[in-house]
């Protein structure tokens, strides 16, 4: 049983999560006007979830509707084993982010879109999008932060990977990336093989970075480590 809803609308949707032969199959109730707003909202739910763990396990986890299982047939040899456990955390993660910092559960999304796309110019943009998005949102507010999101950001890594020499990027990172992240955005940048492949390795670097920035974020600010997500089952 999983909470959904707020005050008055608050209502319980039952999800039952099986084993399959491509991972697990989940079936969760959704009350919609239509059978199509259901579906829709049933996803929505469950995605939450799965971000968390896409987060947490640091590996993509493709969620797909029953009606598209058919056409997907490859299995894998080697799985992250979960446990009841696991999943309940990552549910109550998301419910408490949804309702007390929904900017956070945005950058968390974020985050998994850049980890189970195959097209590198969206991952790239996805990962900085949550690099961005929990900038803006968390940091020390200085007259410097009012001038520009690279401003924003660079105060943020300050507050939670302290000063710049332990930030394990390389010197003006933050504005060759920001650069980077407006060409693509604006469509400025190169689709030759060359330029495709030069993104490419920017992103273990820039996945990294969002994953641990997230991560101190929660850790400082809640006293929750998404690493070890167990932990704070009782806690929501």
């Amino acid at each position: 049983m999983q909470e959904k809803g707020f005050d008055q609308d608050q209502f319980y949707s039952n999800i039952v999560i099986e084993n399959s032969g491509m991972g697990v199959t989940a079936t969760v109730t959704a009350y919609a006007d239509t059978s199509d707003i259901a579906k829709i909202a049933a996803l929505v739910f469950l995605g939450r979830m799965t971000d968390i763990l896409i987060l947490d396990n640091n590996i993509p986890l493709v969620l797909q509707a029953s009606e598209d299982r058919a056409h997907y047939t490859k299995k894998f040899s080697t799985r992250r084993l979960l446990d009841k456990k696991d999943v309940i955390a990552a549910f109550n993660l998301a419910r408490f982010l949804e309702n007390e910092h929904p900017t956070l559960l945005k950058a968390i999304g974020w985050y998994a879109k850049g980890k189970t796309s195959n097209n590198t110019l969206d991952s790239f943009l996805a990962f900085w999008n949550a690099i961005e998005i929990t900038a803006t949102t968390y940091h020390t507010k200085t007259e410097r932060t009012k001038h520009g999101t690279i401003n924003k950001i660079h105060q943020c890594f300050i507050d939670y990977f302290g000063e710049p020499q332990y930030w394990d990027v390389p010197e003006r990172w933050i504005k060759e990336m920001h650069d980077r992240r407006s060409r693509i955005a604006h469509g400025a940048e190169e689709t030759t093989a060359e330029a495709i492949n030069e993104v490419s390795l920017l992103i273990p670097k820039l996945a990294d970075i969002s994953r641990k920035l997230i991560n101190e974020v929660l850790e400082s600010e809640y006293g929750y480590d998404v690493f070890d997500l167990s932990r704070g089952i009782a806690e929501f």
